[in-house]
Formats: structure tokens, sequence, C-alpha cells
């Protein structure tokens, strides 16, 4: 009986260790899925982290870098205004919204 529960135990713990904590949010993919044009600020650093950088004056204009190499941009005050992703040169790549 014992070795059934140890058994269990272990098979739920491997169970819920894989996949969401894999997940890469440092990518374009990630972020072309997960972001919604009425995200508040609380949201997007829940859903997308905090971001790298604030380089707005006036606006907010967050900035995540990538893992490779290009950056998102999102413009926000009260909502968010647009976001775009840039290459390294700040090209523009996608606009997302």
């Amino acid at each position: 009986m014992k070795e059934l529960i140890c058994i269990l135990f272990s098979v739920s713990l491997i169970i819920s260790c894989s996949d969401d904590s894999e997940v890469n949010t440092n990518t374009f993919e990630y972020f072309e899925k997960h972001l919604q044009v009425d995200m508040k600020y609380s949201d997007l650093e829940r859903v997308l982290g905090v971001p790298d950088d604030d380089i707005g004056s006036g606006i907010h204009i967050y900035v995540y870098h990538l893992e490779d190499g290009t950056q998102i941009v999102i413009g926000y005050t009260d909502y968010i205004h647009y976001a775009k992703h840039l290459d390294k040169d700040l090209n523009l790549l996608h606009d997302l919204l």
C-alpha cells in the first residue's frame, strides 16, 4: 500500500511540474499570442513580466528585450496605444496592436 501511495504521489508531482514551467516568455511568438489590447499595466506585468526599460516621456514606452536580439515596445498611458516588434536596428518588423 505504501508503494502505491508513493508511486501515485510521484506521478502527480511529475505531472504538476511539466510544460507550464517551461514556457519561454522571451519570444515574439509568446507576445503575439498573449498581448491583448485591453490590458492594464498590472496585466502586462503579470502576463508578460516587468518591462526591461521605460524609455517614454509623457507616455510610457515599455521595452521588452527578446532572446533573438529584437524587442517589443509598448506605448502606454491608461491603456495600450501601440505595440511594435523591432529589430536590433529599431526597424519595424511587426505591428502587434
